[in-house]
């Protein structure tokens, strides 16, 4: 915690799990879940990598279901990385680096257990999946992990499913958002905080160029087995949120 400091960055760590839990309702059990299988597959960290772990809500979770494992979480954002520091401190060593460009690996250097991220490479464009499948294998020890929970759009080949699928999660998570906070008016407010006007000035900087991302579950598998993955598949799903799993 910065001395000095009036931000209460649990309360907006707290308030950013309820807003996300409004698109999301069975996350903490996602959460869980993610753990399980990394512990079921024999993956227990160890080291454990977050990718693009925000401000620390399945990394904070992976530290405590893990006590003796190192836990590693990488993003880009400085505000989220600058709560999560706040939060959960020096029980996980985060790390500034950007999931598009290679040379983040160099900053995390392997071999992982594990790695996991939860909604948040949708961030990255389809056509990053293959080089960032590579880099997460390389990080990775045999027989290593890699859990994905995120909106993985269905198959472009069916597409009367992909509409459906996609329709049905837009009007549960319009159900959802009818009260409380949602994700613009968190960051709507959060941008207000006088200590973290400076991050928020580089977040402008780094993300003035980015172009929104998405990608299909075959782009995935693909990109998961041409990386050198024994085992790729899907653990559970609801609409076109899902869990990808893959063994190293």
């Amino acid at each position: 915690m910065v001395v000095g400091s009036d931000l209460d960055a649990g309360q907006w760590l707290r308030r950013w799990d309820a807003q996300q839990e409004r698109y999301i309702p069975d996350r903490e059990e996602l959460f869980g879940l993610v753990l399980d299988v990394v512990a079921g597959l024999d993956a227990a960290p160890g080291r454990l990598l977050d990718l693009a772990c925000g401000p620390g809500s399945l990394a904070s979770r992976a530290a405590q279901r893990f006590p003796g494992a190192e836990i590693v979480g990488v993003d880009v954002d400085p505000v989220m990385l600058e709560l999560a520091r706040r939060t959960t401190g020096d029980r996980v060593h985060w790390v500034d680096a950007d999931l598009s460009r290679p040379e983040w690996t160099a900053s995390v250097p392997g071999p992982f257990d594990a790695a996991v991220s939860a909604t948040a490479l949708h961030w990255l464009q389809e056509s990053a999946l293959p080089a960032l499948a590579e880099q997460v294998a390389a990080v990775l020890r045999p027989g290593g992990v890699f859990v994905n929970v995120d909106t993985l759009l269905a198959d472009p080949a069916a597409p009367r499913l992909t509409a459906l699928t996609r329709r049905l999660r837009e009007d549960r998570t319009a159900r959802g958002l009818a009260t409380g906070e949602g994700f613009r008016s968190w960051w709507d407010a959060l941008g207000a905080e006088p200590d973290l006007a400076d991050g928020f000035a580089e977040r402008t900087r780094r993300f003035a160029d980015h172009v929104p991302g998405g990608s299909t579950l075959p782009a995935w598998e693909a990109a998961l087995r041409g990386a050198g993955f024994s085992e790729v598949g899907t653990l559970t799903q609801t609409f076109d949120r899902r869990m990808l799993v893959a063994i190293r």
